[in-house]
């Protein structure tokens, strides 16, 4: 089970599309007999399934040629125009988003006598540090994208790339140079070539099933899912806009921790430079009309190694860059906030980092684009 189809409310929009593609097909896996042109007017076998051919959606004028990357300013998910309500979640061109109405929706079904069961009747604190036990105080890799199924899930009625969660619980302590997290790659690469059947132990969280089999349960873990994780997204600019449109601001609300991170380029062209005008700052914004109770945020500005020979930051920059990061520092009272940036940038930065004592500076591990990991 998915993690975030447990948790949030979009869970159930992949379903019905799903089903009726299948009983679709189901339906017409059979041989037919069509007479076409001929000059001996002899019968041709013909498969009726390559009528879908017919369904596949056709590529429109006004799309570009290739998919924006996650990492660009411009990438699908940001703005409003690049979402679809209730859209087709095969179709990589708009991100698929609840209604309005879905999103703000409440429990209201009345109680079941789930209090009668014997964990119920466990103090509430100690049903606490079980809740924490199973899916609390972890640092949790998430994306919502335009990718391939997970390996590990049940066999899927149709193949494909689709928006998809999927999460991992990182491995990375600090504490040895070799740790690192276990990704999507990791997951293919090992059910394919390693014949591994299933998520290896600790990159998963346990329990989530719990979400979905027990409304009081529910109710009491989710504080826990939400409040005691550090959510960290490293797949691109999209994805804090992606998440700020799926989840419910019932969750996005209780989220205390994030660890952000995105490409930094010097040269952009016009239309991806116009976006980032717009992004940059928008993604500021986020933490207060979405992610209003985060406290402790560390965001990096990774740079490929290539754009470093194409620009170097200047005054002007360097205050574009920190005028948002000033605004959110003083919008609350932080437990921490850090600014990770290339190691070129650092001397220009960390005088400005002493003076204003809102925010920490830290210096970016390029390789894996995070910070060294701390007591974040």
């Amino acid at each position: 089970m998915n993690l975030f189809e447990s948790a949030s409310v979009y869970s159930g929009l992949h379903v019905p599309y799903t089903s009726f593609c299948h009983a679709l097909i189901s339906s017409t896996h059979t041989r037919t007999y069509i007479k076409i042109p001929h000059p001996q007017h002899k019968l041709h076998k013909v498969m009726a399934p390559k009528i879908f051919r017919l369904f596949k959606r056709k590529r429109k004028e006004n799309d570009p040629d290739f998919r924006p990357k996650g990492v660009a300013p411009n990438a699908i998910g940001i703005s409003d125009s690049t979402c679809e309500v209730n859209g087709d979640p095969f179709n990589g061109w708009k991100l698929p988003i609840p209604p309005p109405e879905q999103r703000v929706l409440k429990l209201t079904r009345q109680r079941s006598r789930q209090q009668a069961s014997h964990f119920f009747q466990l103090p509430i604190e100690v049903r606490t540090l079980i809740y924490i036990e199973l899916m609390g105080d972890r640092r949790i890799h998430i994306e919502h994208a335009w990718m391939l199924p997970s390996p590990f899930r049940p066999k899927l009625k149709r193949d494909g790339r689709r928006w998809d969660w999927w999460h991992g619980v990182c491995q990375r302590t600090g504490s040895f140079v070799d740790d690192r997290c276990w990704d999507r790659a990791d997951e293919r690469y090992a059910n394919r070539f390693e014949g591994l059947k299933s998520p290896p132990a600790g990159t998963k969280l346990r329990g989530v099933e719990w979400l979905r089999c027990c409304q009081i349960g529910y109710e009491e873990a989710l504080t826990i899912l939400y409040g005691t994780n550090v959510f960290v997204l490293r797949s691109g600019l999209d994805a804090p806009f992606i998440m700020s449109r799926l989840l419910s601001p019932a969750c996005s609300s209780l989220i205390t921790s994030m660890d952000i991170s995105f490409d930094f380029w010097y040269k952009l062209d016009e239309t991806q430079a116009t976006a980032w005008e717009t992004v940059y700052p928008a993604l500021f914004d986020l933490f207060e009309h979405c992610f209003c109770n985060v406290r402790r945020l560390c965001l990096t500005m990774h740079m490929p190694a290539w754009e470093k020979v194409r620009g170097t930051i200047n005054d002007g920059t360097i205050e574009e860059i920190l005028a948002p990061l000033e605004r959110l520092a003083q919008s609350r009272d932080w437990t921490r906030l850090k600014l990770c940036v290339p190691s070129d940038w650092f001397p220009c930065l960390t005088g400005r980092a002493e003076k204003r004592s809102r925010w920490e500076l830290m210096m970016a591990d390029w390789y894996e684009r995070m910070p060294v990991i701390e007591d974040l």
